[in-house]
């Protein structure tokens, strides 16, 4: 599996559609946990920058973008864009998870 660090920049004045779907995207990005083709490593909002981080581990790029398009977040409008990078975490508890 290859590790990739996601970034969600929300969009703007999204708060309460936020508010509203978060159970939902939660219990969705939940759902990746255990094990399958997409595996999230940890996520959570990034503050400062209005946004979140994800860590996720996959097969491949196309099955993460299809988790990614589907997280009830996205669908409901509240992400104004994604960035996806691939890591390589060679330090650390994530280190297991790297190529």
């Amino acid at each position: 599996m290859t590790v990739f660090a996601v970034e969600y920049v929300y969009a703007d004045d999204s708060v309460e559609l936020r508010n509203e779907h978060r159970p939902a995207h939660r219990e969705y990005l939940i759902g990746f946990v255990n094990e399958g083709p997409v595996r999230v490593l940890a996520s959570g909002p990034t503050p400062a920058t209005d946004g979140a981080l994800l860590i996720l581990a996959a097969e491949s790029e196309a099955a993460l973008n299809e988790v990614l398009a589907n997280d009830p977040f996205k669908k409901a409008g509240a992400i104004a864009q994604t960035t996806i990078s691939e890591w390589n975490p060679v330090i650390g508890l994530l280190q297991e998870f790297a190529a």
